[in-house]
């Protein structure tokens, strides 16, 4: 007799998605100490820096809409989408400098069944996954080198007013 587990079936992109994210919730729970804990292997990790930004209530704008990090931070950005009465969805997706307008047109052409975002996109630095009303989402990265970053909502039509920056510093 052995103790093997049965063999697992094929994943469906619908378990895909759900694992994707728990991996994306599960995370929220650890707080800033478990965020410095599960980086603490990275020796090239300065400090563990945790973003609050949501939508501003039924606009079409980030709240706030300046962050700030230090370079080689690992960060954790926590957005809240803060609408109640219409039911577009938001995002937020850090970009690099200058690919915005780009990008913007990529996520147009990747459609709502891609979530407004194109796959394996390089002007992507990290995002979180669109959310409704009331929801929030999380995305996790370390802090690029010093500068201004832009990040957008990538849902059609919201990327040219939902915008705000990261600065980065050394």
């Amino acid at each position: 007799m052995t103790d093997r587990l049965p063999d697992r079936p094929k994943a469906s992109a619908s378990a895909a998605t759900n694992r994707r994210k728990v991996l994306q919730i599960v995370p929220a729970a650890l707080g800033a100490a478990g965020l410095m804990a599960v980086f603490a292997h990275r020796a090239d990790a300065k400090a563990a820096v945790e973003l609050q930004i949501s939508s501003d209530g039924e606009f079409l704008a980030f709240t706030p809409d300046k962050l700030t990090c230090r370079t080689g931070d690992y960060v954790r950005v926590i957005f809240r989408h803060a609408g109640e009465r219409i039911k577009h969805q938001h995002n937020w997706v850090l970009l690099k400098p200058g690919t915005e307008e780009a990008f913007i047109t990529a996520s147009l052409a990747a459609g709502e069944s891609k979530g407004w975002i194109p796959p394996g996109d390089t002007r992507i630095i990290a995002a979180t996954p669109l959310c409704g009303p009331g929801m929030s989402a999380m995305a996790e990265f370390m802090a690029p080198a010093p500068g201004e970053y832009p990040f957008i909502c990538s849902f059609a039509g919201h990327g040219g007013e939902m915008r705000g920056m990261l600065h980065v510093t050394a």
